[in-house]
């Protein structure tokens, strides 16, 4: 378990101001959208902040490369959301669409899996 350092607190906040910025970002989207919304859009500040913030918040310890692979799958679903909640709200729909959520999945297994073969070669 990590103690509570001012990178750690440096990181939580990044994570939250990402949040904002998204959450900001979906407000002025939206409202430009003349009334038209979407749940991917609104929804999209979520993903940041509680796979962001709150294992940083539970002090969670992951390696230098976990870390990557997880803050990767975390843009990838951040990014898909917005995008596909434009797309929503334009009218639109794209099949690669699909691409964002599955590369995000993988790439947060692959934290996980690469953070749980690093805990079970120390032990």
């Amino acid at each position: 378990m990590l103690p509570y350092t001012d990178a750690l607190r440096k990181k939580t906040l990044n994570y939250v101001a990402l949040s904002l910025f998204c959450a900001v970002f979906a407000a002025v989207y939206e409202y430009f959208g003349h009334g038209v919304w979407s749940y991917p859009m609104v929804f999209a500040f979520l993903i940041p902040l509680t796979g962001g913030a709150l294992p940083l918040l539970l002090r969670a310890e992951l390696t230098p490369a976990a870390a990557a692979l997880w803050r990767a799958g975390l843009a990838a679903w951040t990014v898909g959301s917005l995008f596909r909640g434009a797309l929503e709200i334009y009218g639109t729909t794209h099949a690669w669409i699909i691409v964002y959520p599955i590369l995000g999945a993988a790439l947060c297994i692959a934290a996980l899996a690469g953070q749980l073969h690093h805990r079970l070669r120390r032990a």
